[in-house]
């Protein structure tokens, strides 16, 4: 079963990186036991450090392949700064 979180319903539209402690609360409610869906929709620009803050403890609990297979992202404008941290890389343009 799939739970599709509206990221801007939980933390707004302007946010600090402080604020992804709350959407990993929304995020881990489930434990992951069923995959989800960042929706963030209506959000324009995302910094790596809030996918730093939202991810960092989860990548210790989990591997980086069970974050892949369970948590997805959908209407991120900048998919390349998610991408640095829950794939561990560095993207050269």
């Amino acid at each position: 079963m799939e739970k599709t979180i509206i990221v801007k319903n939980v933390i707004g539209t302007t946010f600090s990186c402080q604020d992804a402690i709350l959407l990993r609360s929304e995020l881990t409610s489930n434990n992951l036991e069923n995959d989800v869906v960042l929706d963030f929709n209506g959000i324009k620009s995302v910094p790596t450090t809030f996918f730093y803050n939202l991810f960092s403890e989860l990548l210790y609990i989990n591997n980086r392949k069970y974050l892949l297979e369970h948590v997805k992202v959908k209407n991120l404008s900048n998919i390349e700064d998610y991408n640095k941290v829950i794939r561990g890389t560095t993207l050269v343009s």
